[in-house]
């Protein structure tokens, strides 16, 4: 393991160490008052020093990966696997990716590289979104008349409002990260959770076809990779030959031979990609 490396991993867990060695400081009592003022102090200057490094790690990553044709959610996700824990790094690209998405979404701004075209999808489940979004309200109200405790109406208003927040930003997610075709390359999405591309060069047809009664957001069988929205797919994509596709990062690739996603404009999308792999 060369240097840089072994540092980028320390890196990872330095931070939640030192807060965690200052939390046990503080609870066990292993040293007298002003010992434990003075090696809080060094902590501290620990903490600062990597935090600073673990941004300039941050950083680093996140334009490695934009430079190499990641979009902004992907080099979120690298820039994170790069100072924190995996489990810690996937939980936050997930929160931040929403937050993200949000920002986006006001500022009228989809997450698809210049020249790629874009297939929405999500129409099947947005107007639950929105309901679920609407029926906040209601629920204040509820907790405001039912609940005769302040700091439980307290706890249960902020949850709401961040619930609230957490669907608004599902519900953007499925705006700036729409499916897109350029640059010889399918790639297909379901929000900031899921994202496969696919080589247009590998593509022998295109065609609509309803399939339905899928339980997961993206899932391989028998070398058909399906990504539905609610249960079901609308188009089927047939390859030339098979094409190794992992269904998560770190999960081990599957040969597909046949694609299965959803779109709102099924006509569009067939026209479009029938096309592009046509000039590919």
């Amino acid at each position: 393991m060369t240097l840089r490396k072994f540092l980028a991993a320390a890196a990872r867990w330095a931070a939640p160490t030192i807060v965690l060695a200052q939390v046990c400081f503080v609870w066990t009592g292993v040293f007298s008052l002003g010992e434990a003022v003075a090696v809080g102090l060094l902590l501290e200057f620990l903490l600062a020093g990597v935090v600073i490094t673990e941004i300039t790690l941050a950083r680093r990553a996140f334009k490695t990966s934009r430079s190499q044709g990641a979009d902004g959610q992907e080099a979120l996700n690298q820039a994170l696997s790069a100072v924190l824990p995996g489990p810690v790094a996937k939980a936050m690209g997930m929160e931040f990716g929403l937050f993200r998405a949000l920002w986006l979404w006001i500022r009228r701004r989809p997450d698809v590289p210049t020249g790629h075209q874009a297939l929405a999808y999500g129409s099947e489940i947005k107007h639950i979104m929105w309901a679920m979004v609407f029926l906040v309200p209601l629920e204040i109200l509820a907790i405001e008349f039912l609940i005769p405790w302040p700091v439980v109406r307290i706890i249960l208003l902020v949850l709401s409002v961040y619930g609230t927040l957490w669907v608004l930003g599902f519900i953007a997610t499925l705006f700036v990260r729409p499916h897109t075709i350029g640059d010889g390359k399918l790639v297909l999405r379901f929000a900031h959770f899921t994202q496969v591309t696919i080589p247009l060069e590998l593509v022998e047809s295109v065609r609509i076809a309803r399939h339905s009664g899928y339980r997961k957001a993206i899932q391989i069988d028998d070398g058909t990779l399906a990504m539905p929205i609610g249960d079901s797919t609308t188009l089927s994509v047939k390859l030339r030959k098979p094409h190794p596709v992992a269904t998560k990062p770190g999960k081990p690739r599957q040969q597909v031979q046949e694609i299965r996603f959803a779109a709102d404009n099924t006509r569009e999308a067939v026209s479009v990609l029938t096309a592009s792999a046509v000039s590919d």
